[in-house]
Formats: structure tokens, C-alpha cells, sequence
């Protein structure tokens, strides 16, 4: 239950109200402008143990030592799975219900409201702080739509039809990368439409 509250409040807070001041938020925000950036191994890995670095010595005064370091191995156990399943939502198509709800809830939060649905694995503290919207059936922008969500013309495949709309166009040029950077930074959802072709 901690990890889920600390998942939460780490979305929410460090990395989307913090508006790209610090690290955390800066590489979350990029991941936003640019769906297909992941934080690469070296930050996350300096992101856990500045978790381990707050959560041990917290929890040893709590609990002691032994049971300080078998709950700060969990959390941090925890925090890589939520990588994993973070990454998956982007890169693979669902292979469960849960896999299913994770996809359109998280493609909601990235193309409907950034400020919203910061619970990735679940929605128990988005609906606790009321921050949860339904996803729903999900409009992406046709750039950031995952790839396993479209087909060879960029239409949603025939599988996924029931959860998911898109819009606008799959090529983006400098001018809608840096509308979409723009709107990350300002937690905006990003633009349907896509700007218009110069000329």
C-alpha cells in the first residue's frame, strides 16, 4: 500500500506540479512531450537511491533495522516493477483486464489530462484525492499513440477500436515537438489536431 500512495505522490507531485524544476520532473515532463523517451537506466537508478536514502533511515527509526531494510527492499523492489509496468503501457499491447484498465487509464493521463489519473498501477489515491477521471474509450494524438495501438495506416487496430479514438497526424515537425514540450511544461494536454502543415 505505501508504494502505491508513494507512486502517487511522486507523479503527482514531484514529477507534474514541480513543472520540470528538478530532475525528476524534467525527465517525467520529457517522457510527456516525447511518449517514446524513457529516463535512461543511470537517473532511475540515482532516483532509487534517493527513495532508499529517505525511506531506510525513516523506517529503521520506525521499525529498526531488520524489518527497516526488508520494507525499504520491497519499496524499491516495487518501484522497478512499476518501471516495468510503466514502460509496457507504451510499448506493448494489454494482455490482461488489469493490462487493458492500465493502458486506457494511462493513455488518458498523457492525452487527456495530465493532471489527472497519476495512478499507474492503480486508481486508489486518484479516487481518494479526487483526481480520477473514467478513461473511458481514450482519444490519443495519432503521433503519440503507442505503436502497438495502430496499425500500417495509423488507424486504431480492429482489437483495440472499443477503447480508443485518434487524431490528427502521425509525422510531427520541429514546430509541433516544441508545441508539445510547451505543453508538457504546463502540465496542457497535448493538441488533437496537430498544427497546421507550414505553407
Amino acid at each position: 500500500m505505501s508504494w502505491t500512495a508513494l507512486e502517487y505522490g511522486l507523479h503527482r507531485f514531484l514529477m507534474h506540479e514541480m513543472r520540470g524544476k528538478g530532475l525528476a520532473s524534467r525527465e517525467h515532463l520529457h517522457h510527456h512531450a516525447d511518449v517514446r523517451y524513457f529516463a535512461p537506466a543511470s537517473k532511475k537508478a540515482l532516483s532509487a537511491a534517493g527513495t532508499t536514502a529517505v525511506a531506510l533511515p525513516a523506517a529503521w527509526a520506525v521499525v529498526g533495522r531488520r524489518d527497516a531494510i526488508a520494507y525499504t527492499s520491497g519499496l524499491i523492489g516495487m518501484y522497478y516493477v512499476y518501471e516495468v509496468l510503466h514502460r509496457r503501457c507504451h510499448t506493448h499491447p494489454p494482455s490482461t483486464a488489469h493490462g487493458r484498465w492500465m493502458r486506457r487509464n494511462h493513455l488518458r493521463h498523457h492525452a487527456v489530462d495530465p493532471m489527472r489519473n497519476h495512478g499507474v498501477t492503480t486508481s486508489i489515491w486518484d479516487r481518494a484525492f479526487g483526481t480520477h477521471d473514467d478513461p473511458g474509450v481514450v482519444t490519443v494524438p495519432r503521433r503519440m499513440a503507442p505503436d502497438w495501438l495502430l496499425d500500417d495506416d495509423g488507424e486504431v487496430r480492429p482489437e483495440f477500436a472499443a477503447d480508443y479514438r485518434v487524431r490528427g497526424r502521425r509525422r510531427i515537425d520541429q514546430r509541433q515537438a516544441a508545441a508539445d514540450w510547451d505543453d508538457a511544461f504546463t502540465n496542457h494536454a497535448p493538441d488533437l489536431e496537430g498544427l497546421p502543415v507550414p505553407g
